[in-house]
């Protein structure tokens, strides 16, 4: 087992990830823009727990398709 877990919580504005330790007492929190430039300034924060394991919440997308895709019949 990993000494530290970084959790993410990824959102459409930003992404905050929070590590915590093998006794699940928080070590650190960031909170980074949700673009592609910041990801970088997200792993230098990681690298600060070189034992480390990631979680990340997913998100599905659900949205009802429209037209003759929804089976729509005339």
């Amino acid at each position: 087992m990993a000494a530290v877990m970084i959790g993410v919580d990824p959102r459409k504005a930003s992404h905050t990830a929070v590590a915590l330790s093998a006794a699940e007492e928080p070590l650190g929190e960031l909170r980074v823009r949700a673009c592609a430039a910041q990801a970088g300034r997200l792993l230098a924060w990681a690298a600060a727990w070189p034992q480390r394991t990631w979680a990340g919440r997913g998100r599905r997308w659900h949205r009802p398709p429209a037209g003759p895709a929804a089976g729509v019949r005339g």
